[in-house]
C-alpha cells in the first residue's frame, strides 16, 4: 500500500497516511531506541524493527497489533539497518560494529494469507477513517471551547436577535434627534443611495 509509510524515532514505530497530520497505528514503546525499520515485500502487515538492544522484531499486524511476532537477538551490539530481500525470506541486518547478518524468515513471515493484502488495507483506511474523526471532534471542540472564551460583546458565534437590534438603534437615535436617515443610513445599518 503505497498510500502508508512507516517511520522510526521516539522509541517506537509509526505507522502514517499522507493526508494525517499525526500517526494512524504505532508500537509500544520500547525499553531500547528504535533505530531502523523495513516492510516486508511480501506480507502486506508484516514489517521489521531494529533495537539499540542488537534486537530484531518482526511485527504481524495481520494477526495481532498490540504485541511482537517474533524477536531474535541479532548481535551484542546496537542494530542500525536492515533491508529485505525482494521474495521476503531473506534480510540483510547491520549493526554497530560494521557487521552484517542475514537472517533466514520462516514461512509464517514470508507467504501471505489469503486476500491478507486486501484485509490489511481495509484496516488501515478503518484507523485513517478513525483518525480522521478524532480530528474534527478536536477542531469542533476547540471551536466551541474558543467560543465560550469570547467576551459577551464579540460576535464570534454569537446570535443577534433582529428585532431587539432594530428597537435599540431606534432609541439611540431618537434620544439623539435623529431619524437615521440624517446619517446617510436606514435602521438596518445599510446606506441609503
Amino acid at each position: 500500500h503505497v498510500k502508508f509509510f512507516l517511520t522510526v524515532g521516539d522509541w517506537c514505530a509509526k505507522m502514517w497516511m499522507e493526508e494525517l497530520k499525526g500517526p494512524m497505528l504505532q508500537t509500544p514503546y520500547y525499553p531500547s531506541f528504535v533505530s531502523a525499520a523495513s516492510w516486508s515485500p511480501t506480507r502486506a502487515g508484516v514489517f521489521f524493527l531494529c533495537r539499540q538492544d542488537g534486537r530484531l522484531d518482526a511485527w504481524d499486524y495481520f494477526y495481532r497489533m498490540n504485541e511482537v511476532a517474533l524477536s531474535q537477538q541479532v548481535s551484542d551490539r546496537a542494530l542500525t539497518s536492515v533491508t529485505v530481500q525482494a521474495q521476503g525470506k531473506l534480510a540483510a541486518v547491520g549493526d554497530a560494529g560494521g557487521t552484517i547478518t542475514l537472517m533466514h524468515f520462516c514461512d509464517g513471515l514470508v507467504d501471505p494469507a489469503p486476500n491478507e493484502k486486501n484485509l490489511i488495507g481495509v484496516m488501515f483506511e478503518r484507523e485513517t477513517k478513525r483518525e480522521k474523526s478524532l480530528e474534527q471532534i478536536k477542531k469542533q471542540t476547540a471551536g466551541a471551547q474558543e467560543q465560550k472564551k469570547q467576551p459577551d460583546g464579540a460576535a464570534g458565534g454569537m446570535v443577534i436577535d433582529e428585532e431587539k437590534f432594530h428597537e435599540r438603534e431606534k432609541e439611540f437615535f431618537s434620544e439623539l434627534g435623529m431619524s437615521g436617515v440624517d446619517l446617510g443610513t436606514n435602521l438596518s445599518g445599510l446606506k441609503v443611495s
